[in-house]
């Protein structure tokens, strides 16, 4: 038996363009935004620690106080007091540009999952033009200081929700209809939809932050709950994904 080395060599070209294909879906898919879930927290940690300190209601307090700041303070150019707070906003900025950045190319490769299933596809990629709007959200609200730019910080942040709860929807139901998934990926995302459905109440029908201290308090930890739950969403599919990887031979 002979061999022709050019067909043995164009196998090879396309096993090895396969392997690329492969390799990137893992990539995206599970071990990038693991790894940005870890530079995200700890850049948000950092960016606590290096805040000089002032509250929406009280310009005097001293550093970051979790149940009075809001996430985006971090990310004010100037605290409330006008001092500056330059390590804490640049930290903020890329935490959440390369999280927004992340999260597109996360769901931009997500339907792929799912293109021979055409029961689900089509909604796995109505998923996940709401996940990549949301990601692109995500970004703006990061690079719009709330001290410089107000008015379209609050637009990317209040929408970013809106967006991902489009995505939250749809993936849920896909979760529960493709044979690729256990079903408790389904349950999972179900109740990362009503989380961020109750918050979006909680944004448009709860108390303001300008009533009391006791109001500003239900915004800013109704916000860090909504941020982990975002983290333990994020983390929770990746396996997911692993394992629907692992089903298709991937």
């Amino acid at each position: 038996l002979t061999t022709c080395p050019v067909c043995a060599g164009t196998h090879a070209g396309r096993a090895h363009s396969g392997d690329k294909m492969i390799d990137s879906k893992r990539l995206m898919l599970v071990k990038i935004p693991r790894w940005n879930l870890g530079v995200f927290i700890l850049f948000i940690f950092l960016a606590m620690f290096f805040y000089p300190g002032g509250t929406y209601r009280d310009a005097t307090t001293e550093g970051y106080i979790f149940s009075q700041n809001f996430l985006s303070d971090l990310g004010r150019w100037a605290v409330y007091n006008g001092q500056e707070n330059y390590f804490s906003s640049v930290l903020f900025s890329f935490a959440f540009a390369a999280t927004g950045l992340v999260f597109c190319f996360f769901f931009w490769t997500l339907p792929s999952l799912y293109s021979k299933e055409r029961n689900v596809h089509l909604v796995s990629m109505i998923g996940s033009a709401g996940g990549i709007l949301g990601g692109i959200f995500i970004m703006g609200s990061g690079l719009t200081p709330g001290d410089l730019m107000l008015d379209p910080h609050v637009f990317f942040s209040n929408w970013c929700f809106r967006f991902f709860l489009i995505a939250a929807v749809c993936y849920t139901f896909v979760f529960f209809r493709t044979d690729t998934m256990h079903t408790i990926y389904g349950m999972g995302y179900g109740l990362f939809a009503f989380l961020i459905a109750v918050y979006i109440g909680i944004i448009e029908f709860g108390p303001s932050i300008e009533e009391s201290l006791s109001a500003l308090k239900i915004q800013v930890v109704s916000q860090k709950l909504i941020c982990l739950t975002f983290i333990l969403a994020v983390a929770f599919q990746t396996y997911g994904n692993e394992e629907a990887l692992g089903k298709r031979g991937i």
